[in-house]
């Protein structure tokens, strides 16, 4: 706002400026920093004194908000243009004299004028100035009169403010008012005069109806009067509703001045003051910390700056803050002060009604007493009967000056208040409460305040403040010692499992350990159930550290609930499938004896944990009825995150059984989620539908969602965790759509981001880009399975059939068929749901396909179309009616072309609704043109396998045995390659790796130049960190493979060396390789021409040979390597 002429009968209007912050710049007043608005308005003032006449101008706002720094620049300015510049300040002390302010003003003046300017100014006032200054009689006016009498008044005076009727002239001193006027009057004639009197908050009554009387009196006078006051003190009133000393003399100064009303700073602005007063740049972190707890205030801006230079910490409260703090309470009321105190116990931002009722005070009166603290800037209100402390130092100042003991008492007040009315407790977030608990020590029962710490970490939890819900756990560990040591167990499981997501297993194992001894000493079977069961499917509890403690917990804890159990384990049991087995049976008995005890808790564990033990293909119609259960039991206790979690998992299980219902499910977990109104719940919802969007071919949605979930995880909370789980969501949806380029530059990120099944996803990947080579490899790591959690196991089928039919392989193809056939009427679904993998009917149909059972596949193919209908699965419906036509057109039979066409027209406009006409019309043009993809024909079954002491070879229906020889090896490993170039170097010498083979491809390098070293000394230093990850799992099969590689690595390194430790030089490496194969390949194959003339022609037309050989064939054939 600013100033502008409206039209006002007799008196001149009031104008309000309120300065907060600005970004404009202006070179006034030495740029006071954020005053640029008002500094500018005080010049135009000035201006117009020097030019026109003058006017009165007040500037009010708290202690330390910059009025003094704003005026001493005015006066400064003033001084430049000409101005005579004077003034005074008002005293807080009951002994000032009278008219204080005033004196101070004329005895200014008096030094500033020459002897003879003063003489006149005398002469003007009639000399009654002496009655004010009283200098020659200090007698003359007493300390705090005013006199009743001005010398030469003789009679009655007319009162000089008639609007005002109250005002006695005798008592004002009409005289001595009309004596300074005159004299600010006469002294203005030689000089534009700026009186300028600062604190009139302080002021004497007398005072201000004398600055009222010049103010009107000098209105067409060169004479500029400007005041400061602290607005927030003289607007206060007191608690039995009584004004402030000057309040009602200042409100008539009000309707006739031009007000300035500063404000704090913004955020950059205080930036700008901490180097202006340090001299050195803050961190904005550090800057918004500031503002914060300062709310701009310039004044305690400076004081914390010098202390952050000084090496102090920010959030410590300066010395001159406090003063200034205690300064303004003291001025309050008693019971304010008495409740401000008490706010700050409740925190920076608080209730009114938790307020009155932690202090057991009526609500009426505690907002009585609310309002003057608003009144004295203090406080601020937030609406919806919220308010906050202006200022974060004021809070912890009120809060510094109460002993440990009556804190103590506050907090736990407050605990109680809201324990007494329960209407109150969404009025306290869970984490206020919860320090209010911790704070209030024995004051609170201790199980009370573990229960109030575990629901506050639940909350943050849902509010993804991950590091705010582990200070809680942590502190409900602690406390747990005391008031709950079976609790203390799980949730040092809890805090080890955070840990151990986040990586940081230095942290983890302490906890984990100390609850695993815990337990044991608790001896319970109940407990040592639930710590089994938790060690069953958390990351801690897959670590080999734990795998001979986890099975004896295990089996201890079967035991001790299952006693009559005739085949009940007396041995801790090695066996993954064992171990499962007795964690399910342990999962149904903890849920069963929940429900005959009523115990909630429990039961609601057990469901939990029996459905985290039974995950997995085949298992989806128990875990609909277990979500729906656990869904119910959460409603019943409230328990939110329960609720969330049973939802959302129920319609993952609808899903997988093919029940179209799983999207009624959805929708109604999304509902329920925005009610919820919790950002960890929206963040799941956000997923669930990016899920169901790909799906259903909805992509650029899909993506949007993701993206939107995304925005939710802070950047340094996006653990690793998180970037897989992105990573699997973002490669099944461009899969889906075909774009192949996009997932190739996705998978390189798997390293990045910790991936821990990598092959899956190469080896589905390389099946659509028809490369053999990686499908092999992938199926080779993949082997049967056993490494894989039953929540991937679904991926890992998907891989089976794609990479059996693929390869031709019939046992392969048998193996997958038998894998998947309990699940042919279901769908898909892995990483908790994050990957949706079609209907098995579809592989299922692979499989048949690459068997050569036609009317079979086209039966699954059929079966799989239909049931993407059904769950309006388009992307799946297009890829199931792309297979059925191809197996239509292979089966041969009549009327298959048009049958075939029919399908393929439906495939066509449906993949142009959904974005993917460009992939699917090439798949659809090659079908037409009868070039059927890689997999969809059967391959001829052979064998080419050594068991030790001889090789099986098997071709054309005729089999041989041959000992062992190199050029059967190489050929083995080409035949393993199909389509693949293989270095010779690679296969004179396979254990030698990669880093290897490179080295010897340098042509006439030395052996130890500095390329050959840096990949020697790169790839051993990872094979030492890799060799300790696998002894560290237990992968002993992996370790000792590594070990092999290192051993090779250093033989090389040695050979590299010749006499006297010259280096030798690998001119001819390359070279002897490629002679070398070529020559035992060669004759490998003439041998061959005597034993298996069928098997020698086969290899010597597919096989090539040179510096790389490759196993290129013309026809498929399923080798059984």
């Amino acid at each position: 706002m600013g100033i502008g002429d409206h039209p006002r009968s007799e008196r001149r209007h009031c104008v309000i400026l309120i300065q907060h912050g600005t970004q404009r710049k202006a070179h006034v007043f030495d740029q006071l920093i954020g005053r640029e608005h008002s500094s500018g308005l005080l010049g135009a003032e000035i201006a117009r004194t020097v030019n026109s006449h003058g006017g009165l101008v007040l500037i009010a706002g708290e202690a330390g908000i910059g009025k003094t720094a704003l005026v001493t620049g005015a006066a400064r300015e003033a001084g430049k243009q000409g101005l005579l510049v004077v003034g005074g300040a008002c005293w807080d002390a009951d002994n000032a004299p009278g008219h204080w302010p005033w004196v101070q003003v004329l005895r200014m003046l008096r030094r500033q004028l020459d002897p003879g300017e003063w003489e006149e100014l005398e002469r003007a006032s009639a000399h009654a100035l002496g009655a004010l200054l009283a200098e020659a009689d200090p007698s003359t006016v007493a300390p705090g009169a005013e006199p009743t009498e001005p010398p030469g008044t003789t009679g009655p005076v007319p009162d000089p403010l008639p609007d005002r009727e109250e005002d006695d002239p005798a008592r004002d001193g009409f005289a001595l008012f009309d004596a300074v006027t005159t004299a600010l009057v006469t002294a203005s004639q030689r000089r534009p005069l700026m009186v300028v009197i600062d604190d009139l908050h302080w002021a004497d009554p007398a005072s201000l109806r004398l600055l009222r009387f010049a103010a009107q009196h000098t209105w067409f006078e060169r004479v500029l009067l400007v005041g400061t006051y602290r607005d927030s003190e003289v607007e206060l009133g007191g608690e039995d509703g009584g004004a402030h000393p000057v309040r009602d003399a200042m409100m008539p100064l009000l309707a006739r001045a031009t007000m300035v009303s500063l404000g704090g700073l913004d955020e950059a602005q205080v930036g700008d003051l901490i180097e202006r007063t340090v001299g050195r740049a803050a961190e904005p972190e550090l800057v918004a910390e500031v503002h914060r707890r300062t709310g701009g205030n310039p004044f305690f801006v400076e004081q914390t700056a010098r202390l952050w230079h000084a090496g102090g910490a920010v959030s410590a409260v300066p010395p001159g803050v406090r003063d200034v703090v205690r300064r303004r309470v003291a001025v309050l009321p008693r019971a304010v002060g008495e409740l401000l105190r008490h706010a700050a116990v409740l925190g920076r931002e608080f209730h009114r009604q938790v307020l009155a009722a932690s202090l057991a005070t009526p609500p009426a009166r505690a907002d009585r007493l609310l309002e003057q603290a608003v009144t004295a800037r203090l406080v601020v209100q937030r609406g919806s009967g919220r308010f906050a402390f202006a200022h974060d130092l004021v809070r912890e100042t009120l809060y510094a000056e109460l002993d440990e003991a009556e804190a103590r008492r506050r907090h736990a007040a407050v605990v109680r208040a809201l324990d007494q009315q329960p209407a109150l407790a969404d009025r306290v977030v869970p984490a206020d409460l919860a320090r209010h608990a911790h704070l209030a020590g024995d004051e609170v029962e201790p199980a009370h305040a573990l229960a109030l710490l575990r629901a506050a970490a639940a909350d943050a939890t849902t509010r993804l403040a991950f590091d705010e819900a582990r200070g809680h756990l942590t502190r409900a560990h602690a406390l747990a010692a005391r008031a709950d040591p079976h609790r203390r167990v799980l949730l040092g499981l809890e805090l080890g499992e955070e840990f151990a997501w986040r990586d940081d297993w230095t942290a983890a194992w302490p906890y984990v350990d100390q609850a695993l001894k815990e337990a044991r000493e608790l001896a319970d079977p109940m407990l040592s159930a639930r710590v089994a069961l938790t060690l069953h499917t958390s990351r801690v509890g897959r670590r080999a550290r734990l795998r001979d403690t986890f099975a004896e917990l295990l089996a201890s804890a079967h035991r001790g609930l299952l006693p009559d159990e005739d085949d009940r384990p007396l041995d801790p049991p090695a066996d993954p499938a064992a171990l499962d087995r007795l964690a399910r049976e342990l999962s149904v008995r903890l849920a069963v004896l929940g429900r005959r005890g009523q115990d909630d808790d429990a039961l609601a564990f057990g469901l939990t944990a029996r459905h985290d033990a039974i995950w997995g293909p085949g298992s989806a119609a128990e875990r609909a009825v277990l979500t729906e259960e656990m869904t119910a039991v959460a409603r019943r206790v409230g328990d939110s995150e329960l609720e969330h979690v049973g939802m959302s998992l129920r319609w993952v299980a609808l899903l997988e059984l093919g029940d179209p219902d799983y999207l009624k499910q959805l929708r109604e977990f999304t509902a329920v989620t925005a009610r919820q109104d919790r950002p960890r719940f929206e963040l799941s919802s956000l997923i669930d539908r990016s899920v169901i969007a790909s799906l259903r071919g909805a992509f650029a949605e899909s993506e949007r969602l993701q993206a939107e979930a995304a925005t939710l995880v802070r950047q340094e909370r996006r653990d690793r965790w998180f970037h897989r789980y992105m990573l699997q969501l973002s490669w099944s949806r461009l899969l889906l759509q075909g774009r192949l380029a996009e997932v190739d530059e996705l998978l390189t990120r798997m390293p990045e981001v910790g991936y821990q099944y990598p092959e899956l996803l190469e080896g589905i990947t390389a099946v659509h880009r028809g490369d053999l080579d990686a499908v092999c490899r992938a199926l080779g790591t993949a082997g049967e399975g056993e490494r894989y959690p039953r929540y991937v196991r679904a991926l890992w089928l998907r891989l089976q059939a794609q990479g059996a039919a693929a390869l031709g392989d019939p046992e392969r193809c048998r193996a997958a068929r038998e894998a998947l056939a309990p699940f042919a009427d279901q769908w898909a679904v892995s990483f908790h749901g994050f990957d949706v993998s079609g209907p098995f009917a579809l592989w299922l149909g692979e499989v048949e396909a690459g068997l050569g059972n036609w009317a079979a596949a086209v039966e699954r193919f059929a079966a799989a179309a239909l049931s993407a209908d059904r769950m309006r699965a388009a992307p799946w419906a297009v890829e199931a009616r792309l297979r059925w036509a191809e197996a239509v057109l292979a089966s041969g039979e009549p009327d298959a072309g048009e049958e075939a066409e029919g399908l393929l027209r439906l495939v066509v406009d449906e993949a142009e609704r959904l974005g993917l006409g460009q992939p699917v019309g090439e798949r659809v043009r090659a079908i037409r043109e009868g070039r059927p993809r890689l997999g969809q024909r059967a391959g001829e079954e052979a064998e080419f396998r050594f068991d030790g002491t001889v090789w099986t070879l098997r071709f054309a229906g005729r089999t041989v045995r041959l000992p062992q020889a190199k050029g059967l090896r190489d050929l083995h490993e080409l035949l393993a390659r199909p389509g693949a170039d293989v270095p010779a170097t690679r296969l004179l010498d396979p254990a030698g790796g990669g880093e290897l083979v490179a080295a010897r491809s340098l042509g006439g390098d030395p052996v130890l130049d500095d390329t050959a070293r840096a990949a020697y000394r790169r790839r051993l230093t990872d094979l030492d960190a890799e060799i300790d990850r696998a002894d560290a799992r237990g992968d002993d099969a992996a370790a000792a493979r590594l070990d092999e590689e290192r051993a090779a690595l250093l033989a090389e390194l040695r050979a590299a060396a010749g006499l006297g430790g010259r280096a030798r030089r690998l001119g001819d490496e390359a070279e002897r390789a490629r002679k070398t194969v070529t020559a035992r390949i060669r004759d490998t194959l003439r041998r061959l021409d005597e034993h298996h003339p069928e098997l020698a022609e086969h290899l010597r037309a597919a096989v090539t040979t040179g510096a790389t050989c490759g196993y290129h064939p013309q026809r498929m054939v399923a080798w059984r390597l």
